[in-house]
């Protein structure tokens, strides 16, 4: 060993090694350097390193091989060392093994990131510009907006902000760095979509809050195409998941990259059609209907749009009392099986797919559904808000109010989220705390039917009778009902709960109200009527309507007066929920 050591020195191939490592690492950290600045390629670096490694023994070989000399080059052969020739070689020698280690050091040990105040990993995106004339363009921008959060939000290792708290910054004239310190994050998005004829242009920009400097910028101009749209979004996502270098598992690259629909007038619709769906009227329900029927009739292989039209389905009956709950049912059905024929995987379908599996009062399944579905997309607001009744209806309402809560935090504006959580606090019994947020929801946006249909119930449930009644006279005008016939409901309320006086409700009443089999139970456990209450319960328990009056049998303090009711344990059983 010692001698074959002897004569690598004396040929100077350690010496060569020395300086050709020494060399080659000087080499890489310009081109670590000089790459980024002349925009090349995130493989330019790997290339340099590649090609030095393979340079690296054929230099070994030619200074075992060859001498320089004064002379010229000859072959190489052993010659005795002087002793300061063995001490520079001791020198290149200790200088390869510190150059050695700093290489390994400097690019293969995981250095820990820096901490930072604010998750490193987080991205706001802004409401995007319509860039276009065309105010018939807003919904379209509005869709691509939405979509890329959807995009992003499946990256499992970035945090991104929902749409609707993001919506109150369209027209704000505040600064980057005051919008990003608001919403907690590292980095703001913020685009521009321009349409022209057969074509878009979509410019971004990714801005860090802190510097409020650009990390990247991009404009993508493309033929107008459903696959471009989705591409770009697609590479819009990846490049902001680099730019913050957040993984993106083989899961999170097949997601980005599918192409939903080839059809951009059916995209167009799903655009329309979501945002419908949220507005919870009875109008916007029904538009919404429209606008998912022309999406599945123009690409009957767009999965997402026979999901939200089994989602329209499924929300009329909450909505009105004059559809037929039969036909409703089988078209929701219909649409369900048919998405999930097309894309089982998708958050979007699993959650139609548990909501649709909890209106048959399969609770098991549809809470195994909700929750893979959230494994996909944590912050998935439609899975956490039936998640959270699934869960409350059963009586498990720690977890029910923390969901609930989780659902609000995603989407802080979301009115449906607020309303939500709301209802949530009543079933679980902390009154003051729902009828606050209630309160407030009722404030800040008094034309939400959504949250006007539970308010009236809220103060029933929290024992408030009087205020309710004027409650639901206000609510029964808002839908078009008589509100002499409510006025009368609400004095039988207040009697039954302060004489224990109990009223008869008539059909005459029920229909002047417009009140539908939803709520119709409940309504009637409050006058204390036990036959009416548990005949409703029995109309409404095989429409699968979505009757929450069917849904809140086991925690509804209501039907306390009916519960040892043969009728109504047998309803019980029916429904899943006897204990």
């Amino acid at each position: 060993m010692i001698s074959i050591l002897r004569e690598l020195q004396e040929r100077k191939v350690l010496r060569v090694a020395g300086v050709y490592i020494v060399a080659s690492w000087l080499l890489l950290q310009i081109a670590a350097t000089v790459g980024p600045i002349l925009g090349l390629p995130d493989w330019f670096e790997r290339l340099v390193l590649a090609l030095l490694g393979i340079g690296l023994p054929i230099a070994l070989i030619l200074a075992w091989a060859f001498e320089l000399t004064p002379d010229g080059v000859r072959r190489g052969s052993s010659s005795s060392s002087s002793r300061i020739s063995r001490l520079v070689d001791y020198g290149v020698l200790g200088a390869v093994l510190f150059a050695a280690v700093y290489v390994v050091t400097d690019r293969f040990a995981e250095t820990p990131p820096a901490e930072s105040p604010r998750l490193d990993r987080s991205v706001a995106v802004l409401p995007f510009q319509n860039m276009s004339s065309d105010e018939a363009n807003e919904p379209f921008t509005a869709g691509i907006h939405s979509d890329l959060l959807a995009q992003l939000s499946r990256i499992s290792s970035l945090r991104t902000v929902s749409r609707t708290s993001m919506l109150r910054y369209r027209d704000s004239d505040k600064s980057i760095p005051e919008i990003a310190d608001e919403l907690d994050v590292a980095t703001v998005l913020e685009g521009g979509v321009q349409r022209s004829g057969t074509t878009v242009r979509i410019s971004v920009q990714l801005i860090d809050a802190v510097a409020d400097e650009p990390l990247w910028t991009e404009v993508y101009d493309r033929e107008l195409t459903a696959a471009n749209i989705f591409a770009i979004q697609s590479e819009i996502a990846q490049a902001i998941g680099d730019q913050l270098q957040a993984a993106l598992s083989d899961d999170d690259l097949r997601r980005l990259e599918a192409i939903p629909t080839s059809s951009i007038a059916a995209l167009e619709s799903y655009f329309i059609g979501k945002q419908m769906l949220e507005d919870r009227t009875i109008r916007s329900l029904l538009a919404a209907i429209e606008y998912f029927e022309t999406v599945v009739e123009l690409d009957p292989k767009f999965a997402l749009g026979w999901s939200g039209l089994a989602d329209a389905y499924m929300l009329i009956p909450e909505y009105s009392s004059s559809f037929d709950r039969e036909l409703v049912a089988q078209r929701a059905r219909e649409a369900v099986l048919t998405a999930l024929a097309l894309d089982p995987a998708l958050p979007e379908v699993r959650a139609t797919e548990a909501w649709y599996q909890l209106r048959f009062y399969d609770w098991d399944a549809a809470e195994r559904i909700f929750r893979e579905a959230l494994a996909a997309a944590p912050d998935n607001t439609n899975a956490l808000h039936w998640l959270s009744h699934t869960l409350s209806w059963q009586g498990q309402h720690d977890e029910a109010v923390q969901v609930a809560r989780h659902a609000v935090e995603a989407e802080p504006d979301s009115k449906m989220m607020r309303t939500n959580l709301a209802y949530i606090l009543i079933d679980a019994g902390f009154f003051d705390e729902g009828l606050r947020v209630a309160a407030n929801m009722r404030e800040a946006a008094p034309e939400y039917s959504a949250q006007q249909r539970n308010y009236y119930l809220h103060e029933l449930r929290a024992g408030q009778p009087t205020a309710a009644a004027e409650t639901f006279v206000t609510y029964v005008e808002t839908i078009g009902g008589n509100p002499d016939a409510a006025r009368e409901i609400g004095k039988m309320w207040v009697a039954y709960a302060e004489h224990d006086e109990v009223g008869t409700i008539s059909d005459e009443l029920v229909a002047r109200t417009r009140l539908g089999t939803e709520d119709l139970a409940q309504v009637l456990a409050f006058v204390g009527d036990a036959e009416g209450t548990i005949g409703a319960l029995q109309i409404a328990a095989p429409e699968h309507s979505g009757s929450r009056s069917v849904f809140s049998m086991k925690i509804n303090a209501a039907y306390d007066f009916i519960r040892d009711d043969p009728r109504f344990i047998t309803l019980l059983e029916q429904v899943g929920l006897a204990d």
